[in-house]
């Protein structure tokens, strides 16, 4: 969608078109260009519900925007999308702004369960994952610890890392934070799946 570049670089050169403007949705309107590809639309505060942002392939990188709050008002922002091959996600998250501590969670639709989470006491939070097969629902989640804030989502799709298709299904993740002011549990929504295929495999 655009080179990657270092993040100052990209921030300063990328000029990118506005998502058409969401109206009686329950989001107040994205801000004017540029810096994003996806503009989340509420409700997206549960596993029922994500934002669906479709198939992702190796090459692919977009940004998300979207606002935050740490309060059940607006604890959870959930964006669906789909392995189209085997991948290894690539992203790192930012307030906009301020100096909210946000949080980031894969969700994985099977275990019913965040399955990788990313909750440093920072107010960014960056990382990777590898999906070891074609055609895997997966959820990223942005949450706040503390702040509400506008936010950036940036995510690069890449080739696989030598030897992570031996990567198995992973379990629930434990999160190092305990005392979230909204709980994880809260995400979860609906009940999961009675009859499932197996797990995500995420490394």
């Amino acid at each position: 969608m655009f080179p990657r570049l270092a993040l100052p670089a990209l921030l300063a050169l990328a000029v990118l078109p506005a998502c058409k403007k969401c109206h009686d949705c329950g989001s107040p309107p994205p801000p004017a260009p540029p810096y994003y590809d996806f503009w989340e639309i509420e409700p997206n505060d549960g596993a029922c519900c994500p934002d669906v942002i479709g198939t992702v392939y190796v090459g692919d990188e977009f940004i998300v925007g979207g606002t935050i709050r740490d309060d059940s008002f607006d604890a959870y922002d959930g964006f669906g999308l789909t392995s189209g091959e085997p991948l290894e996600i690539e992203f790192f998250l930012e307030p906009v702004g301020t100096n909210a501590d946000l949080d980031l969670g894969v969700w994985d639709p099977v275990v019913g369960d965040f399955v990788l989470l990313w909750d440093s006491p920072g107010t960014t939070e960056g990382g990777r994952f590898t999906l070891s097969s074609a055609f895997r629902d997966f959820q990223l989640v942005v949450m706040s610890y503390s702040g509400d804030s506008e936010y950036r989502l940036w995510v690069w799709v890449d080739p696989p890392a030598l030897g992570a298709l031996a990567a198995g299904p992973l379990e629930a993740a434990t999160p190092t934070r305990l005392d979230r002011p909204v709980p994880l549990e809260a995400y979860r929504g609906a009940p999961g799946l009675e009859e499932a295929p197996k797990p995500l495999e995420l490394r």
